[in-house]
């Protein structure tokens, strides 16, 4: 487990994945999620004898058939005048509040709690305050003004508050009233069903933009989530460009995901550009570069005909906005010259999060930090692979020795922990067994399919030595494997560089050679179906007694002579040429 800092320009983070299983959860999802944490999406306050059973039922309503959650309330909870608890907390929960200001919104006491409270969580949280004026005008509310102004010297003649909680309800009510909302007071001919689904859409964009999916099974993502928010500087007004890094499946996506939850209620636009490796590909770049235009403008734009375009209407339409911009999965250095460019491509302040597999990437001026994701550690993995496997966050009793194997497999990688977990939660105990002696030696088919991207990426030299590695070289001096290479005119030293920038292998403590053990198992599997399973014509054997077998084997039929037994004898190994 690594967890130290080191520093790369301005900064570079280096540190351990707790709970990256997420990284593999659905980021396509349109719906919201319980698992954000909020009970209520969306809280209506309304005076209720105004506009309970028409406008604010019709609203209600359309709210609820669009799936999101929005909290009405009981008119019992409004006895007295004491906040019940479950307003307090349903206001406090939500990610949006609808002020619904009526004629007689500014008679209730409970509906002036409610709006200051709203201002509260607007402040702490960054909770959005979406006003609507339903008979009244914006500036009735904002300066308490006509019925407004008669409601206050109602309340002030009963003496029943002092002037401090009403000069609280005033300002609450002058800022909700600057805010620019819907002024239904002023139109005529108005369609009050037609204008709740109107409004039900730019909810569900708000919620939308505002969070992106992530698991519930998530474990120790703090430590990452805080010191990726230090090098970002939430709270400044620098524009920061923070790359993230790391092998496939460790996590990097969820973690990149829950920071842009965090941040994107403070931002204007926001935009989440998903896969950009696979998209590129599939669809061009420039595909992107519309998609990011059109998530912070807000506003349909014509098609980006190609990237030169795309780049020249980025840098002159968004150079004034201030945005929140997630790049998942970057690949090629092209994807950030046509994505992201010069810091001033973007307003000030922006922040921009960028991760990918390939370090390299990374390396240009315009980026401030990278933090680097490990693996977990074995506290972490067992909680990790607990919450998969028995929906707990440790193993029953029973089960302790298997999990203990099924981590050790796992090594300490959270995309493994979760497909193990989920594979043997469905699995009878008495095979458990049999499927982690097959798991300790090929790694689950969603595994090697997350993994042998980054090996596909590759030369064809470069594959043949990340194969090499996996099946001989584990733990050899750095320099042994060079020279091995050398005369091969592999170019090993630019390959070590290569697949070290990928994070398919480390140089660790006294220049050895590290790789980790599920990448290690997809080099050995992809040499195994390259010899259809038939070890005698595998190019690479990296058991020990299976290559003697085959050597002497190969020796009775004269194939090999003294020079192959000392090869073997001394690097432990056994190559097919």
């Amino acid at each position: 487990m690594e967890g130290s800092a080191k520093k790369r320009r301005i900064c570079e983070n280096d540190g351990t994945a707790g709970g990256a299983s997420s990284t593999h959860t659905s980021t396509e999802g349109q719906g919201m999620d319980t698992s954000s944490g909020y009970d209520y999406e969306v809280f209506l306050s309304f005076r209720g004898p105004d506009t309970r059973a028409g406008f604010t039922d019709f609203l209600y309503t359309s709210l609820k058939d669009a799936g999101i959650r929005a909290f009405k309330d009981d008119e019992d909870l409004r006895k007295g005048e004491e906040f019940a608890p479950e307003l307090l907390q349903a206001i406090n929960q939500s990610k949006i509040s609808i002020p619904i200001f009526s004629k007689g919104y500014a008679s209730s006491v409970w509906c002036l709690k409610e709006v200051v409270q709203m201002v509260q969580c607007q402040k702490k949280s960054g909770q959005k305050i979406m006003p609507i004026f339903y008979d009244v005008a914006p500036s009735e509310v904002r300066y308490q003004t006509e019925g407004y102004a008669k409601a206050f010297l109602a309340h002030e003649n009963k003496k029943r508050h002092d002037e401090k909680t009403m000069q609280e309800w005033k300002d609450a009510l002058s800022a909700v009233g600057a805010i620019n909302g819907w002024d239904l007071h002023s139109e005529k001919n108005r369609r009050e069903g037609e204008f709740a689904k109107k409004l039900t859409k730019e909810v569900f964009k708000e919620l939308k933009k505002a969070y992106l999916v992530v698991s519930d099974c998530l474990v120790s993502v703090d430590n990452h989530v805080d010191a990726i928010m230090e090098m970002i500087g939430a709270e400044t007004s620098e524009t920061r460009i923070i790359g993230i890094h790391g092998m496939g499946g460790i996590g990097k996506t969820t973690i990149a995901k829950i920071i842009y939850n965090q941040l994107s209620k403070n931002f204007e636009g926001c935009c989440f550009l998903s896969n950009v490796r696979e998209t590129s590909k599939l669809e061009g770049i420039h595909r992107l570069q519309h998609q990011l235009i059109f998530d912070i403008l807000n506003t349909k734009w014509a098609d980006i005909r190609n990237i030169d375009e795309g780049i020249k209407t980025i840098k002159d339409r968004l150079s004034n906005k201030r945005v929140l911009l997630l790049l998942d999965d970057v690949e090629e250095k092209d994807h950030m010259n046509a994505l992201v460019g010069k810091r001033d491509w973007f307003g000030r302040g922006s922040k921009l999060i960028i991760t990918t597999r390939k370090k390299d990437v990374l390396i240009v001026p315009e980026v401030d930090c990278t933090y680097e994701v490990n693996g977990m550690d074995d506290y972490q993995s067992l909680e990790l692979f607990s919450k998969h496997a028995f929906r707990r966050d440790s193993p029953l009793i029973e089960y302790i020795d298997q999990s203990k194997r099924a981590i050790d497999i796992a090594r300490g990688l959270p995309l493994a922990l979760e497909v193990i977990g989920s594979l043997l939660s469905r699995t009878e105990k008495k095979r458990w067994d049999d499927i982690l002696e097959k798991l300790e030696n090929i790694p689950p088919l969603e595994v090697q399919s997350k993994l042998k991207i980054s090996f596909d990426a590759l030369e064809v030299q470069q594959q043949h030595m990340f194969l090499d590695i996996a099946c001989l070289f584990i733990g050899y001096d750095k320099d042994i494997v060079v020279y091995f290479w050398e005369k091969s005119k592999f170019f090993p030293k630019e390959t070590i560089e290569v697949l070290q920038n990928m994070s398919l292998i480390k140089i660790v403590e006294y220049n050895k050679v590290w790789m980790h053990d599920q990448l290690r198992d997809l080099g050995r599997e992809i040499v195994r179906q390259e010899s259809k399973m038939k070890i005698e014509k595998q190019r690479r054997v990296w058991d020990p007694k299976e290559a003697l077998d085959l050597l002497r084997r190969h020796e009775k039929r004269g194939f090999f002579g003294t020079n192959c037994h000392q090869m073997f004898f001394q690097l432990m190994f056994f190559r097919r040429i």
